[in-house]
């Protein structure tokens, strides 16, 4: 074998080396960045103990500040978004939160484009839960929709772990990851994804937070001495005091964010009157929905008593009892116990992810 021969074969062999270091490289600062995005710099605020539920009921609410046993440790979760939204430095648009989400990472070589991306959107209409897909652009994360690019090398799929309807279940949670995996797979890109097994256990303990939190406080207005309220003066009454009507018949007051703050329906349970009369109306707050939920308490009892002053009627509690100064401030206290509960997760009330996770 000749020396040119040699030289042929050895170079040969020194650039299949140097390919094979470059892939091994690669996929290991892929992996870092991915292990490092899926570790939080500080304990999740879920896992924080949690107060037992709340009935929402008129009246002194007591709190209880016993601590749920069953809440333990979780190996990895995503970084922790700030209170409310968002992790920092999030754009404005990203919606996703590993507060209320099981998150999975993709990290590709090459830019995934939205076409490719189509097939993963379509895969995630199957989940009865919102999932959400977003891009990460001049280290901003964007909804793909939004985005102002068509390709990305980053993406971020997120699976809400619960809601109003309870929490998803470990199956679901499987098949999610499993969607997620092989979208990134047909890449021949980086996947990372949170195990269904620790999501699932995520998604119970969030479920046993909206437990404590899922209050609607109702202030009822009924007639003195049993006397109805014409449903056309109620009518009137609403529109003089910002309510809009919806279709089902009920009103809604919004807020300055344009979120409902108070609405207003017909009191449940009461004896029925003649038509276009009504025996008695209530006043309901959201708490989840509604931001400071004191000062939105103390608007909706001045909504009430004005509607009382008109109408001849009383304010009175669900047995129909006299609600006086005594037993709103209970309901008060009772709400910021509950609104600093919610901050203290960092899911606070009337936040974008209190209106996604009460749903």
């Amino acid at each position: 074998m000749s020396d040119l021969q040699l030289a042929l074969i050895a170079l040969g062999a020194a650039l299949v080396a140097a390919v094979a270091g470059y892939n091994v490289l690669q996929e290991r600062r892929a992996r870092r960045r991915a292990e490092a995005a899926f570790r939080g710099a500080h304990p999740d605020a879920l896992l924080d103990p949690v107060e037992a539920r709340l009935e929402p009921v008129l009246g002194e609410l007591p709190a209880d500040d016993r601590q749920d046993p069953s809440l333990g440790a979780l190996d990895e979760v995503i970084a922790p978004a700030g209170p409310g939204g968002p992790a920092a430095g999030a754009a404005p648009g990203s919606v996703i939160s590993s507060r209320i989400d099981t998150v999975a990472m993709v990290l590709a070589d090459q830019p995934v484009t939205r076409a490719q991306v189509g097939p993963l959107l379509d895969a995630l209409e199957a989940h009865a839960t919102p999932v959400h897909v977003e891009g990460l652009v001049d280290e901003q994360w964007t909804p793909v929709e939004d985005s102002p690019r068509d390709s990305w090398r980053e993406l971020r799929v997120a699976l809400q772990l619960a809601s109003r309807a309870g929490p998803v279940a470990e199956e679901e949670i499987a098949a999610f990851n499993e969607t997620v995996a092989g979208f990134a797979a047909s890449l021949n890109a980086v996947s990372q994804r949170e195990s269904a097994a620790a999501a699932a256990a995520r998604a119970r303990e969030l479920d046993r937070f909206c437990a404590d939190a899922d209050i609607e406080v109702g202030l009822n207005v009924v007639g003195r001495g049993g006397a109805a309220f014409p449903l056309a003066r109620v009518k009137q009454l609403a529109l003089d005091q910002g309510f809009g009507e919806t279709a089902s018949g009920a009103f809604e007051r919004r807020g300055a964010d344009g979120a409902v703050a108070i609405s207003l329906r017909l009191l449940d349970g009461a004896a029925p009157r003649a038509a276009g009369q009504a025996a008695g109306l209530t006043f309901a707050l959201d708490v989840p929905h509604v931001a400071d939920p004191v000062a939105r308490l103390e608007e909706m009892g001045r909504v009430a008593e004005a509607f009382a002053h008109a109408l001849g009627g009383e304010l009175v509690d669900d047995e129909r009892r006299p609600l006086g100064a005594a037993g709103f401030a209970a309901i008060s206290r009772s709400l910021g116990e509950v609104a600093h509960r919610m901050e203290a997760h960092g899911i606070p009330a009337g936040g974008a992810l209190a209106r996604r996770l009460f749903s």
